[in-house]
């Protein structure tokens, strides 16, 4: 049954004490209180069987104010991605995919290669380095500007605005000068692109400015608003991936070296980082329709956290260990991290290709690198992300 979240036990992700830390909430909620009411609107969902059940039941449960917690949903001018239901989202991911197509992927790789190149490159030969600030910040949204089409000039501001937003993301962010700015940016972005029909682009921008047969004319403010969630969602995600997992594997000194030696461990050990370390920590669904899980039952108007994080470390479903990183752990993949059905992040092999890129290359210029010894993993501000704040390293000179 239900059991309201009226103690500091179980985790409420309204209570700000949970916040920096709180995987052993979360441990006592998948004990005590799987399915947990922390206000008169929502609910949270702890384990990894019923995380899963509600990301595969779209009759019961809507995507619309996804991670809005309260009462009322964040407005938006158009219904983003994130927040749609079929058929509507089934129309715009399909359009979507086509520049996260496989063959798309390839070509864009050599970019990726050479966005991890000059990241390298900037860093020192030798001494203390933040390899999230000096590193892994910049990786991502570089490579998402050029999947978007965003001129390379403009990146850095781009960049400052997109920064600004995320960090009080799932609060509204249309009161933001930042906000004001970006849109303001990518609407002439979209009128300058559309104003040349003939000089045509591989990205997403063409892809959303110029429709093929069979697919609709979007609006500027629809191709704006789309862009712009690409360009808020996937940047601090996957620059949580790459620094969690560059912590965790130079955290267990043992396992950076395995996978040093063996790159073929590589894959596995990201996987595992999305597991132990679940970027977008949680997702919201609206309840459609009364329902019933785990015996507990949800009025139809209620809301329902999915806690993704929680759901990733359930013993049930990983074992006695699984608050613990093995880069040998069976089945890694099949975690939450990335979401489940008709909702999986259409950016997942994007940010695996940037994940495994970034961690390798720099193990190819660093091998000795070394946390310094007053690291520390401190979990990154807000309610949303999961990312630790720091990276701090030491770097041997004489490995360059």
């Amino acid at each position: 049954m239900t059991t309201p979240v009226d103690s500091d036990e179980f985790f409420d992700p309204l209570n700000p004490a949970h916040i920096p830390d709180p995987d052993d909430f979360m441990a006592a909620s998948r004990r005590g209180c799987p399915i947990g009411r922390v206000s008169e609107i929502l609910y949270t969902a702890n384990t990894d069987d019923l995380v899963r059940a509600v990301f595969d039941d779209t009759e019961h449960f809507s995507s619309r104010g996804n991670f809005t917690v309260g009462a009322e949903d964040v407005r938006t001018p158009v219904t983003m991605i994130t927040q749609s239901d079929e058929p509507e989202h089934g129309v715009l991911r399909a359009r979507l995919l086509k520049n996260l197509a496989p063959a798309r992927l390839r070509n864009l790789t050599p970019e990726v290669e050479g966005i991890v190149r000059d990241a390298i490159s900037e860093l020192p030969s030798f001494g203390r380095v933040d390899m999230y600030t000096d590193y892994a910040h910049f990786i991502p949204a570089a490579v998402l500007y050029a999947l978007i089409g965003i001129p390379k000039p403009a990146w850095r501001e781009v960049q400052g605005w997109a920064d600004a937003i995320v960090s009080v993301v799932p609060e509204p962010v249309d009161g933001l000068p930042e906000f004001a700015s970006l849109m303001g940016f990518l609407a002439q972005l979209v009128e300058m692109r559309r104003s040349h029909p003939d000089d045509r682009h591989e990205d997403v921008l063409d892809n959303l400015c110029f429709a093929e047969p069979g697919e609709a004319e979007l609006p500027t403010l629809d191709v704006v608003c789309h862009v712009f969630q690409l360009v808020v969602a996937a940047t601090d995600t996957t620059r949580g991936l790459i620094a969690n997992c560059l912590y965790r594997l130079l955290e267990n000194r043992s396992a950076w070296e395995a996978v040093v030696a063996d790159r073929s461990l590589l894959p596995n050990a990201i996987e595992e980082s999305l597991r132990m370390d679940s970027p977008a920590q949680f997702m919201v669904r609206s309840v459609l329709e009364d329902v019933s899980l785990d015996e507990c039952p949800i009025p139809a108007g209620k809301k329902l956290y999915l806690n993704i994080q929680s759901a990733n470390h359930d013993e049930k479903r990983w074992g006695e260990d699984s608050r613990t990183y093995r880069i040998d752990r069976p089945d890694s993949a099949a975690h939450l991290a990335f979401g489940r059905g008709i909702h999986t992040c259409i950016g997942a092999p994007l940010a695996r290709i940037e994940a495994r890129l970034a961690i390798g290359a720099l193990m190819d210029a660093h091998p000795a690198m070394r946390l310094t010894p007053d690291a520390t993993w401190e979990k990154c501000d807000g309610i949303l992300t999961r990312r630790v704040k720091s990276v701090p390293v030491w770097i041997d000179g004489k490995e360059i």
